[in-house]
């Protein structure tokens, strides 16, 4: 990517990546819709700067730092305040305490070359921007008269309550939302824009019938035969052959997403 103005990456960080709200429409070409791992996140901050919705924001899990090569203004989920840097001047970039991800927004959007009409860098397949790396220079749109409002947003207060509708495999797993609604949960390690794997609970390990590879959601939520559950995220590939037991709501998959390793969750049938 190059850009005469805008942004130059002085610290990668963490998995950054250049998001917006993904390439829906394609899934029947093996096109998967990507976007940004907190939704509600990257329109926050989008809207903290005066931009439309789906402007293409940075996405990170720590440690950035950018410098701005001409004045820009910015806002970062991470304490939901906009920012004015002067040219030559940085900002560092986390996710807020007790959050995996941040979303980093600059007024007149991130404008990097769209594919397939999306800024969105996929994980899996490749498509879109590269990752950032150090010395990447993001060219950022023109100003688009739109007006700040507020300066500032509450950072989010997110519940570890996560809402559940039933899998179209979840005959497969004997009692499995009951299994899943009937105790706390916690997140494993095994964290990234693919899934979210919760460490093993009741379910007994066990060689399940594989299934055809089908087609998944974001928030779908498949048991292994290793009886760990996973939640699909942004990046999520097919199946796998592994049963759908579960959805997580729409309106709840930022919350799976921004829980940290360690943290707890506990599901409700919606």
């Amino acid at each position: 990517m190059t850009g005469t103005d805008g942004l130059v990456i002085v610290e990668d960080g963490r998995a950054t990546t250049v998001q917006d709200l993904g390439r829906p429409g394609s899934r029947d070409v093996g096109v998967p819709v990507a976007g940004a791992v907190d939704r509600p996140g990257h329109r926050l901050v989008n809207r903290l700067v005066g931009n439309h919705e789906a402007a293409a924001t940075l996405e990170t899990t720590g440690g950035l730092v950018v410098e701005a090569l001409r004045p820009l203004v910015l806002a970062t989920s991470s304490d939901g305040h906009r920012h004015t840097l002067a040219a030559g001047r940085r900002l560092r970039v986390d996710p807020a305490p007790g959050s995996m991800w941040a979303h980093l927004a600059v007024r007149g959007g991130i404008t990097c070359e769209p594919v397939l009409g999306s800024r969105s860098h996929d994980t899996l397949s490749g498509l879109g921007p590269p990752p950032i790396v150090v010395g990447t220079v993001l060219p950022v749109g023109s100003d688009p008269g739109t007006e700040l409002p507020a300066d500032h947003a509450p950072v989010r207060r997110r519940s570890p309550i996560v809402r559940l509708w039933p899998g179209p495999r979840a005959d497969r797993v004997h009692d499995a939302l009951g299994i899943l609604v009937g105790r706390s949960w916690t997140v494993s390690t095994s964290v990234s824009r693919v899934g979210v794997r919760l460490e093993r609970g009741p379910f007994r390990a066990a060689s399940l019938e594989r299934l055809p590879s089908e087609g998944l959601v974001e928030g779908a939520v498949q048991v292994t035969p290793s009886g760990e559950p996973v939640i699909m995220l942004a990046n999520h590939p097919t199946t796998g052959g592994y049963p759908v037991v579960a959805v997580v709501d729409p309106d709840d998959v930022s919350v799976v997403a921004q829980s940290v390793p360690g943290s707890r969750l506990r599901f409700l049938r919606a």
